[in-house]
């Protein structure tokens, strides 16, 4: 007997096996159960995504002996006749060869007889796109009013090209690309069943390759089993798409960072030897930078793509500016379109390796980086300069008089660098020093104390007030007790309000400000294993603390997902005690968060100076609530349940406790 193919013989036989399209399923499902089949639907979507498979599906279930049902049973006659395609009721016609008016015409007068063994005759019109101006007219009537025998199932990778009158008659689903997860779920189930020997990098290679085809991804994986009699790796899945590793493509990317285009050209001559063409080349280029760039600047996880594990990867992409790697791309696209007009691929594309390195091609993009670091280092120095302590006032008479001491420059750098308003990390941390007491009892202390000091001349009076006003408001009593903290037994999560109101509440600015003259040593501290994790601290800052907890504001939510994580975070803790020996913990959030909490907080405090300040929840798009692990139970957990939660995720894995 000849050899079936895999995606022949696992093609899906219910609604249960379906990858990816659960919006689709559901609504059959429903409908057959509550006996509401409609006499026209148009599926569109890309290749291999399960319309032809959905449409033979709804045939079944239409017929099944046990219907109304919202799973054909696949057990009786009807249904094992139509999946050995021995039903004439289920007609499938292929519009790309069948696509005149007398087929059509066909169609039209047989739909008037009753079907023979079946309720329904059902009609699978493939790339119904295909079909010419006048057979759509000579199907409209037909597909308005057919007999209530006949259902009409119309399949289109191309919607676009059918006609509207049509559409307006049939129901429209629109099939969407398998995702990478939901596809090696399914490939795990075919693997297992073929007891095929696979790595799990490879399957999830084979997965992205596919581009959402499940058709595509069961071929890749037929085809792949066959190229080798052991154990199927990475490498043998690139050999068969002929695509290149991400190995190669991360050395490539790294001579052109390093601008050595000697080393690029050699690293593309040997894999033209090793038979890879200069179009796939210049492709996968592009689509490893446009990882790179949703890396950088959306909310991913390091499981999403398998380069997103690779640490060279990531610190490349540390390095890399977004204008940058725009500019790589514009260079690969142009190369791209050059090369479909030309016999020499190859040519062009070490061009564009000369160009991406060509120090005067991009000296724009370079001065525009180079700015952007100057200005966000001067931002860095101005809120240094702005957290300056102030030197208290001086009351004594003998202040007035010019000392040995005495030091012009460093009294006009004071002047000169505080600015007209307070900034807001200064009045929050200010904010948590004033003592919340009774007006009328502070009003008494200060007139007791204006009688025992000194008076101060006019200017003194009005320069000093205003120096102290602004920035060194400090409690008369060290012992005067802040608001207590309201209780509550709710357990945190990631991102708690809380740990905010606990940090703002009891600010504590002496502390941040030697915190921050410190905070770029933690990567001369760390060792070689720690080294990763200090670069990730260094590159946010300390926006405010108490004391025992920090907030480190990072530019966007997805650094903060990453150092937010249970393990990333444990690391982080550890580093962080130790550099500054003592007992510490963090929470990471985005600038806008940030601000707006801020902000939040002093229109508050200023409403209200004598309670402790409650927040609004943290509210952002970006940030991912991450899940707590019990290492204890971790370990008990069977290395089956272990895999499946790698593979699917902690949300979508239950394990139900059997009878022993």
């Amino acid at each position: 007997m000849a050899y079936k193919a895999l995606y022949r013989t696992y093609r899906p036989a219910d609604f249960e096996e379906i990858a990816g399209q659960e919006h689709i399923t559901r609504t059959f499902k429903n409908a057959l159960k509550n006996n509401k089949i409609a006499h026209a639907y148009l599926f569109s979507g890309p290749r291999g995504t399960g319309k032809t498979s959905i449409a033979k599906i709804i045939a079944k279930a239409v017929n099944c002996e046990k219907a109304p049902i919202d799973n054909p049973c696949n057990e009786c006659d009807i249904c094992r006749g139509i999946d050995n395609n021995t039903i004439s009721d289920v007609i499938e016609i292929d519009a790309a060869s069948n696509n005149g008016v007398d087929e059509i015409r066909e169609i039209r007068d047989k739909v008037k007889y009753l079907p023979g063994i079946s309720k329904y005759k059902v009609y699978i019109i493939d790339e119904v796109h295909m079909l010419s101006t006048g057979a759509f007219n000579a199907l409209l009537k037909t597909l308005e009013e057919p007999p209530k025998h006949v259902i009409f199932i119309l399949a289109t990778t191309e919607p676009h090209k059918i006609p509207a009158t049509i559409h307006s008659r049939c129901q429209r689903f629109d099939f969407r690309g398998v995702s990478v997860p939901e596809m090696i779920h399914r490939l795990n189930t075919i693997i297992d069943e073929e007891q095929i020997d696979i790595s799990k990098e490879a399957i999830k290679v084979i997965a992205e390759s596919a581009e959402g085809g499940m058709r595509d991804a069961i071929s890749l994986l037929d085809q792949v089993v066959s190229y080798t009699d052991k154990k199927v790796i990475v490498d043998d899945v690139h050999a068969i798409k002929g695509t290149v590793s991400n190995e190669k493509l991360i050395d490539i990317a790294q001579a052109i960072f390093a601008n050595d285009s000697v080393t690029a050209i050699k690293l593309l001559d040997e894999l033209i030897q090793m038979g890879k063409e200069a179009p796939r080349l210049v492709e996968n280029l592009i689509k490893f930078y446009r990882d790179m760039l949703v890396f950088k600047n959306t909310n991913v996880e390091e499981d999403d793509q398998l380069i997103y594990g690779n640490q060279t990867f990531l610190d490349l992409a540390e390095r890399l500016t977004n204008n940058m790697i725009f500019f790589y791309i514009d260079v690969l696209n142009k190369t791209q379109n050059d090369m479909k007009w030309t016999n020499n691929a190859k040519l062009y594309m070490e061009l564009a390796l000369i160009k991406m390195v060509d120090r005067v091609e991009k000296q724009e993009i370079v001065f525009e980086d180079e700015i952007q670091t100057i200005r966000a280092e001067m931002k860095g120095l101005i809120a240094d300069l702005a957290n300056r302590p102030v030197a208290p006032a001086k009351t004594d008479e003998t202040d007035d008089e010019i000392t040995d001491d005495f030091d012009p420059f460093e009294e006009v750098e004071e002047e000169t660098t505080q600015p007209d308003q307070p900034d807001a990390e200064d009045i929050i941390q200010e904010a948590a020093e004033v003592p919340r007491q009774d007006t009328e009892t502070t009003e008494e202390q200060d007139n007791n104390e204006s009688q025992q000091e000194t008076q101060p001349t006019e200017d003194e009076d009005e320069e000093e007030s205003d120096e102290t006003n602004l920035f060194t408001i400090e409690p008369e009593s060290s012992e005067v007790a802040k608001p207590a903290e309201p209780k509550d037994d709710t357990p945190y999560k990631t991102y708690d309000i809380r740990y905010v109101e606990q940090v703002l509440n009891n600010g504590d600015r002496e502390t941040k400000i030697k915190m921050n003259k410190r905070w770029y040593d933690i990567e001369r501290f760390a060792n070689a294993e720690q080294m990763q994790y200090a670069k990730w601290i260094t590159s946010g800052r300390v926006v405010a603390t108490n004391g025992e907890i920090l907030i480190i504001q990072y530019s966007n939510a997805s650094m903060c997902n990453r150092m937010m994580k249970p393990d990333v975070k444990e690391h982080v803790i550890q580093l962080l005690s130790a550099f500054y020996d003592q007992e510490l913990d963090y929470l990471a959030l985005p600038t806008e968060v940030w601000e707006q909490k801020s902000q939040e907080f002093i229109k508050k405090w200023k409403e209200n100076k004598d309670t402790y300040i409650k927040l609004s929840e943290i509210r952002h798009p970006a940030l991912k609530e991450i899940p707590k692990f019990n290492k204890d139970v971790n370990e008990l957990t069977p290395d089956s349940v272990k895999d499946a939660i790698n593979l699917f995720g902690s949300d979508a894995v239950r394990v139900k406790k059997g009878d022993k």
